[in-house]
């Protein structure tokens, strides 16, 4: 049985589960009736009403809450949106997206939201291997969500060492200084990390690093990348998930291995849907599908089957770890998903196939777009960083060509450059690049 923050809600028997999330289901739905004008217009318009859900199952009559309703929702009503369904005094807490595609989302916490935040990330920390004496320093900024790790860190005993972004200098003297040992990060921060300690003559394993906790974007899942951090650090990888909309941390890595349990019971409800017709789907070993979510518990600004995007793979129903939360992988995201000659490709599907000619490539890679996605015109102009002292460069472009094809079903044409030469990101990863041309 597992070691578990929390055992009674991350152990729920099938019968305990549901009646736990029914229960935080039907207490969600009447506060969001009395409190939320944004739901009661909603589901009026759609000719629901109150006494409309009354179990799990009734949960699929509600339509989806879209990304594009929230920000309609926020400039109507700032800063928080009619879906607010709070007195602004009672928020504690707001953070915002980075608004890369239009006006920052806000998302607001009260007291009760931020410490459900924090229970849940302490769940998916403990899972991930944090312990009390963990000493944890957190290269995130203050304005991300994922600083509200913060209280959850401490809370679990561990020490919490802020870093901040674009202060590398300044997490390795925590390090050296301090014994930092535990990292929870973006994936791409770890790759990072390894270029600067090389070009600075510095052993990344003597840093002392034990365990890193990924998240923020997909890759900690691919064996390519996991095993260029863990030999690289002498470290172990635990691959996490959240949705800053929704909870910040909602899924975590065991000790087991293979894919990220839902730790966040009571919290969220979550579903997997069909991303073209819509439908709910039974979960179940090797199902893919895009994650909707629905707050089971939340004060400030509720969300009812909110589609996230977000594509997964489920990977189990049962672990030795003893956690009943079924197992996934995000796969990618429809954002960034790219159309070629009518196929759908995730820049990160097209980062672990490359991934697989290892030892001859580093796993590094630049899809080069010449119009903004999603459509491409094929041949997809794809750079990829042979490793030093690759032979027949010739031969490993058209192997990379032939696998993408195979793979991917689509057509690529590769452009072999140098190591090291691609460019590194501190916090997330741009695997794209749009030129013009």
């Amino acid at each position: 049985m597992a070691d578990c923050f929390n055992r009674e809600m991350e152990t729920l028997n099938p019968a305990e589960y549901r009646r736990v999330q029914e229960t935080a289901l039907l207490g969600q739905w009447e506060y969001v009736w009395a409190r939320s004008g944004f739901y009661r217009d909603k589901y009026q318009q759609a000719g629901l009403g109150p006494a409309d859900l009354k179990s799990l199952e009734d949960l699929t009559r509600l339509p989806f809450t879209e990304k594009q309703e929230l920000r309609d929702s926020l400039k109507s009503a700032r800063p928080l949106g009619r879906h607010a369904a709070v007195d602004r005094k009672e928020v504690i807490r707001i953070y915002s997206t980075s608004g890369t595609t239009g006006d920052p989302t806000y998302i607001g916490l009260t007291q009760a939201d931020r410490d459900l935040w924090a229970e849940c990330a302490r769940r998916a920390m403990w899972t991930c291997g944090m312990r009390p004496g963990h000493v944890v320093p957190l290269p995130i900024g203050t304005f991300f969500i994922a600083a509200s790790y913060g209280e959850a860190i401490e809370g679990l005993g561990a020490t919490l060492v802020p870093v901040g972004v674009g202060a590398t200098d300044r997490f390795i003297g925590a390090c050296r200084n301090l014994s930092a040992d535990y990292v929870l990060s973006t994936t791409s921060f770890p790759l990072y990390l390894l270029d600067y300690c090389r070009r600075k003559g510095l052993d990344p394993a003597g840093l002392g690093i034990g365990i890193f906790m990924l998240g923020g974007e997909p890759g900690a899942s691919e064996p390519l990348i996991r095993e260029r951090i863990e030999s690289g650090f002498g470290a172990r990888v635990r691959e996490c998930m959240g949705n800053g909309d929704m909870v910040g941390l909602m899924w975590a890595e065991c000790q087991e291995g293979g894919g990220m349990h839902f730790i966040a019971q009571g919290a969220c409800l979550p579903e997997i849907i069909d991303p073209d017709s819509g439908e709910s789907l039974a979960i179940e070993p090797g199902l893919k599908g895009e994650l909707v979510y629905t707050s089971l518990a939340r004060r400030c600004q509720p969300l009812l089957r909110f589609r996230t995007r977000d594509q997964v793979e489920v990977t189990g129903v049962e672990c030795a770890c003893g956690r009943t939360g079924f197992k996934l992988r995000c796969i990618g995201r429809t954002d960034d998903m790219l159309i070629v000659s009518g196929v759908n490709v995730y820049p990160s599907a097209i980062r672990d196939v490359v991934g697989t000619m290892a030892p001859r490539v580093t796993g590094e890679i630049q899809i080069v777009l010449t119009r903004k996605p999603p459509a491409v015109t094929p041949p997809l102009r794809l750079e990829v960083e042979h490793a030093a002292g690759a032979e027949d460069l010739a031969g490993l472009k058209q192997e990379i060509q032939e696998l993408i094809r195979e793979k991917l079903i689509v057509t690529a044409e590769v452009t072999l450059v140098a190591p090291g030469s691609l460019p590194k990101f501190e916090y997330k990863a741009k695997l794209t690049r749009l030129v013009e041309g």
